[in-house]
């Protein structure tokens, strides 16, 4: 991004000569207001992709809906000075070509990815015009978030692997989001992974408040604690908890979900059908309890890792329900407040694929 000039050195001087040095003074002055009042409309909007500080979007496509993959491209195309990608899984041509075309216009573009990902085609291409890839070089754990910062200003994450089954087979979310804190937040993150070293203070539980009100709180694992925000917010339900879930295998989160319809709260949810054969699985401990969860009949996979609370709090990102998750993996984990809108969305989607 954009640095302030470091104003020289001004030693002291005879009375007579500060005339000589008002002009020049002035001139550096005036200078970096202009600088200052250029970083503020580059990080204000001048330039915005979005009309609103946020857009949610999911892989199903109709008539004039454009795809996941589709709507990335175009997010990349629009990049001017960055892009710092996290991706568990690239083997998308169209989004590969449009790292690199960013690449060749002069885009600083970076990559992290998971060792066991890293000889796909897509990335060694990526390598060959000289964008520089990283992975986690750990078989035993995943690197597996989904996240990509745009100018260090948008994140775009989810739970979208960028794969032709993640646009138009799975069922699948991504939240794109206007916020230079939120950013700097995932920044960090991508830092910390790219050079395999910590560069700064845990950046987990971090709060931004977006220009409409939304209130945004992320974590990081295995590094921050992501289990005791998860189980307050749903241990805080009213109401309601409307959960997708690809990979629900957490004993300790499905027991304070069961305690919660025993205690009259209207809990509902969808499974991966692919993953209940896990002897982890929740699906069927909720069964026995009486909790009306069915299994998801999309041919491809349910991928979501999404809970909607009390039709307010929307839970969301790449981090599926599991001690895996928690412990192990590098995961993003959204909870998401003060925005019916988005907590709609969600529920839309969640009524789309349950009927």
């Amino acid at each position: 991004m954009h640095n302030d000039p470091r104003a020289s050195e001004i030693h002291t001087t005879p009375e007579n000569s500060k005339p000589k040095l008002l002009v020049p003074f002035i001139l550096v002055l005036l200078s970096a207001v202009a600088i200052g009042l250029g970083i503020r409309h580059y990080r204000s909007g001048a330039e915005s992709t979005t009309e609103t500080a946020w857009e949610v979007y999911f892989s199903e496509i109709g008539a004039g809906v454009p795809s996941l993959e589709e709507r990335l491209t175009a997010k990349l195309t629009d990049a001017v000075e960055r892009i710092d990608a996290a991706l568990y899984h690239l083997n998308s041509a169209p989004i590969a070509d449009a790292l690199i075309e960013a690449h060749n216009r002069g885009v600083q573009v970076r990559m992290v990815t998971e060792t066991d990902n890293i000889d796909e085609e897509a990335i060694g291409r990526l390598q060959e015009v000289g964008i520089p890839v990283a992975d986690d070089g750990d078989p035993d754990r995943y690197m597996h978030h989904k996240f990509i910062v745009i100018d260090e200003r948008y994140v775009w994450t989810g739970s979208y692997n960028t794969t032709y089954n993640g646009a138009y087979k799975n069922n699948n979310n991504v939240i794109f989001i206007d916020s230079v804190p939120l950013a700097y937040n995932f920044v960090q993150e991508f830092r910390e992974l790219f050079l395999d070293m910590e560069v700064g203070k845990p950046s987990g539980g971090f709060l931004t408040k977006l220009s409409d009100g939304t209130q945004i709180s992320t974590y990081f694992s295995p590094k921050n604690n992501t289990i005791s925000p998860l189980l307050k917010e749903v241990q805080s339900a009213k109401t309601s908890i409307h959960f997708m879930a690809f990979s629900f295998t957490h004993d300790t989160l499905g027991e304070a979900m069961r305690a919660c319809f025993e205690s009259g709260v209207d809990v509902q949810g969808v499974f991966e059908k692919q993953q209940v054969d896990d002897r982890y699985s929740e699906y069927n401990a909720m069964k026995n309890a009486g909790v009306p969860v069915i299994l998801d009949e999309n041919r491809g996979a349910m991928h979501h890792k999404v809970i909607v609370i009390d039709g307010e709090t929307v839970i969301t990102g790449s981090y599926n329900f599991s001690k895996n998750a928690e412990t192990r993996n590098n995961e993003n984990l959204l909870i998401i407040k003060e925005n019916r809108e988005i907590a709609e969305a969600y529920l839309g989607e969640f009524e789309r694929i349950t009927r």
